[in-house]
Parts: structure tokens; C-alpha cells; sequence
């Protein structure tokens, strides 16, 4: 029997077909619209003229400068990431799952779950995170 070669570890991928918001104020979601059979996102995901391997490694980039970020898991067949954010004054932890969607061959879409562990209201941390690395997203897509 031939051994898969996807690299699993840490926290299980976010299954984004199965999520359901809390519909707190302190969680984000970005999403194709159809992915989410039990959520409507926040806002739809755009699509990149790039391949799903080239959106992969500028999420990656992307996460990687940010501060206080840290992989937590992931399932590379699925191009699937789980994230953990530690705030800056008292630790508090958010979860921020990612999945990459191939549409066609030159094409890809993504999939962005942020939400607090911890309190019920974040002031908008969890909307202004994904949205500000959306942008930087757009800018490597763009180089």
C-alpha cells in the first residue's frame, strides 16, 4: 500500500464546508461563496490569475513577516494552514485557519477563518488582520 506524501502536523485543517460562525463580532471569514455549505462569509474571496501552488507560497510570504504569528498546523496535499496570533499585551490567542482552492490550472481562490479563543468582542482585529493581509496578498500576487 503506497504511503501519502502529504505532510500533516499540529492542529487539524479547518474543514470550511462544515463551519458554522458563532456570529459573534469576534470572528472573520472570507471564503468563495460557495465553499461554505453552513456559513455565508463576511466577504467573498477573490480570485488571483496565478496557480494554487504560486497563491500557496505568497500566503506563506506573506504570514511569514507577520509578528507574533505562528504555524500551528497544517495538511500540505489540501494546501490547507492553521495559524495561531498571539496579541501583543496579554497573549490572548486567535486561530486563523487558510485554505488554497485551485479554480482551473492558472487560476486559484482562497479561504480565510479568523476568530478569538478567548472574550467575545476584539474591536475589529479579527476583519482589519485578514483584511490588511489580503492587501499585502494582492501585492504579491501583482510582483
Amino acid at each position: 500500500m503506497a504511503r501519502s506524501k502529504a505532510i500533516k502536523t499540529g492542529t487539524p485543517a479547518l474543514d470550511f464546508t462544515k463551519l458554522k460562525l458563532k456570529g459573534s463580532p469576534n470572528e472573520y471569514l472570507v471564503a468563495p461563496e460557495d465553499l461554505c455549505k453552513n456559513a455565508v462569509p463576511h466577504l467573498p474571496a477573490d480570485v488571483y490569475d496565478v496557480s494554487a501552488n504560486d497563491l500557496r507560497d505568497a500566503v506563506m510570504h506573506v504570514v511569514s513577516h507577520q509578528s507574533r504569528v505562528e504555524l500551528d498546523g497544517m495538511d500540505e496535499a489540501a494546501m490547507a494552514f492553521e495559524f495561531v496570533h498571539y496579541s501583543a499585551v496579554l497573549n490572548f490567542k486567535d486561530m486563523i485557519s487558510i485554505r488554497v482552492l485551485p479554480v482551473g490550472t492558472k487560476q486559484a481562490t482562497i479561504a480565510i477563518y479568523s476568530r478569538s479563543k478567548t472574550g467575545y468582542y476584539d474591536f475589529g482585529v479579527n476583519k482589519n488582520r485578514i483584511e490588511a493581509w489580503l492587501e499585502e496578498l494582492e501585492g504579491e500576487v501583482i510582483r
